[in-house]
């Protein structure tokens, strides 16, 4: 057997054994119940689906050739292991079709609790300006010894006005933020599926590469 061989199959079990302790620590602690957690889970299997991939051609690298019976016996698990792992990969694209909308859900959810407090402050303050009385808005400039502000009338427009710009703009903001934050779980979502999918289909081959390995 030449060094090069021993070499890439040396290199394919270290990477296999690499994966195990990545799939060990992946599902500690395991969160079955949160969708955020499948989701990042699942896309992590799927970014590093490449490691498993290389370590399985390397391990099976040079066939039959030179293989003790314990190693013979070694491939034939990792073959059926293959094909575990493309079903498993074909399940993941379940994972990234359901749960974007719920994810979806929530980090609207937390947007809105971040910015519809300050909103309420600035429509409550509109909402005062427009109510005050003359006498009500000269007492809070004297208060406040707000600068060149002269005309009562003038200062409560202003401040009206200022409330109207503050609130559409962090409408504007929560808006954007929103989009943002459902595009880039939409653009996750179709990757990661995409990956998976992929992924599913070259472990699938692998295992009916390896059909020597099950004989």
């Amino acid at each position: 057997m030449t060094p090069i061989l021993v070499l890439f199959r040396v290199v394919g079990y270290g990477l296999l054994l690499l994966t195990l302790f990545d799939v060990i620590s992946a599902f500690i602690p395991l969160q079955l119940s949160n969708p955020g957690w499948q989701f990042q889970t699942a896309g992590g299997f799927v970014e590093r689906s490449a490691v498993p991939l290389i370590g399985f051609i390397l391990a099976f690298y040079g066939n039959q050739e030179a293989r003790k019976t314990r190693e013979l016996l070694l491939l034939k698990l990792l073959s059926w292991i293959a094909l575990l792992a493309g079903i498993f990969y074909f399940a993941l694209v379940v994972v990234f079709f359901i749960t974007p909308p719920g994810l979806n859900e929530r980090s609207e959810a937390q947007i809105s609790a971040q910015f519809d407090p300050k909103i309420t402050q600035v429509q409550q303050i509109q909402t005062q300006m427009e109510k005050a009385q003359p006498a009500q808005i000269e007492a809070f400039i004297k208060n406040n010894r707000v600068p060149n502000a002269t005309d009562p009338k003038a200062f409560q427009q202003k401040m009206i006005q200022e409330a109207t710009a503050a609130e559409k703009n962090l409408k504007d903001q929560a808006s954007i933020t929103k989009g943002g934050q459902k595009l880039a779980l939409i653009k996750n979502a179709v990757k990661w599926g995409l990956g998976a999918l992929v992924s599913g289909v070259l472990f699938i081959r692998i295992w009916a590469g390896t059909a020597w390995a099950r004989q």
